[in-house]
């Protein structure tokens, strides 16, 4: 089954493999791209924490620490920089090297 990350209104921002591509463009760590998923779907620090089995203050001490590797300085700019990055990725690196339709049909099943 093919794990889909949902924005607050409930449709896809991201497929895993993009995800992949993006932590990769971005230097991030697996666990870095899982606060920066939790960022995106509106979580606090306080429910990112709860969500991912880490204490608040260690999620506030992740976003400190990719806000610099990043070179943003708030949560809005870290969102910006990483739509960004996804524009600049070639379409294969885009669908985690399964191409646009399989980006499509993802959504398609998810809403």
């Amino acid at each position: 089954m093919r794990e889909t990350v949902m924005n607050g209104t409930g449709h896809a921002v991201f497929v895993p493999g993009e995800w992949r591509s993006l932590a990769a463009c971005l230097g991030l760590s697996p666990r870095e791209c899982g606060i920066v998923r939790a960022v995106f779907d509106g979580n606090s620090e306080k429910d990112a924490a709860a969500r991912l089995g880490l204490s608040p203050h260690t999620v506030h001490t992740y976003l400190w620490r990719i806000y610099r590797k990043l070179r943003v300085q708030s949560r809005e700019e870290l969102l910006v920089r990483v739509f960004a990055e996804f524009r600049a990725l070639p379409p294969l690196k885009r669908a985690g090297n399964g191409g646009n339709r399989n980006r499509q049909e993802s959504r398609r099943r998810s809403m």
